[in-house]
């Protein structure tokens, strides 16, 4: 139904998976902001931009430790704003692992449910169908 799908990934962990299965193609557009270098799974190099169809469908922005809302914030709404504009996705998977989420005994961000939500409000505000799901997270009160 659907001709063209954006995959956008707020875990703290690259997308790979995701990304993985959709290198090649021009139908599904994959957005991962993660932490990035002495960390699993050690992909997400901005380099990594898809292959043969799939080239420029595939964006990856590595982020330092500490991330709080703010400057999450201050990354994410310019670069989807820039995504929704070019690819035009018919639908979105918004993936929203918890393990980017202060405390998280495995992540290293400092981000709040609050910001969380604002990612989720805004990719809602582009009224396109959408996806969320859950994910990552290793600790229970989060």
């Amino acid at each position: 139904k659907h001709e063209r799908v954006l995959y956008i990934d707020i875990d703290i962990h690259h997308g790979d998976g995701v990304e993985e299965a959709f290198y090649s193609t021009n139908r599904v557009m994959t957005v991962s902001f993660h932490k990035f270098g002495e960390y699993f799974p050690g992909t997400g190099d901005v380099l990594d931009i898809g292959y043969a169809d799939g080239k420029n469908y595939a964006i990856n922005f590595p982020l330092n430790d500490g991330m709080d809302d703010e400057s999450y914030q201050s990354v994410f709404k310019p670069i989807i704003a820039k995504v929704m504009e070019h690819f035009a996705p018919g639908a979105v998977v918004l993936q929203c692992g918890a393990d980017s989420l202060s405390g998280d005994r495995l992540g290293c961000f400092n981000l709040s449910v609050k910001g969380h939500a604002e990612c989720v409000n805004f990719v809602r505000g582009f009224n396109i169908p959408m996806l969320v799901l859950g994910g990552g997270g290793y600790t229970l009160r989060n």
